[in-house]
């Protein structure tokens, strides 16, 4: 990864790769906001899904909102 950012030691990447708790945290809460804007977009197309697990989960998002 060094090398390819053009960098000759492995310090940079480190430094950079390091990953957090708390930017874990927001990571969970941004995908988790996407994930129920995607079930909000499937329960605007269709209230009910032949996919068993896709209609428990739309069903339990529409009684959240």
């Amino acid at each position: 990864m060094d090398e390819r950012m053009g960098h000759e030691d492995g310090s940079v990447g480190a430094r950079y790769t390091h990953v957090t708790d708390t930017m874990r945290a927001l990571l969970m809460e941004q995908l988790t906001e996407v994930w129920h804007a995607s079930l909000d977009d499937r329960l605007a197309l269709a209230p009910r899904s032949p996919v068993l697990v896709l209609d428990r989960l739309s069903q339990e998002r529409a009684a959240q909102r």
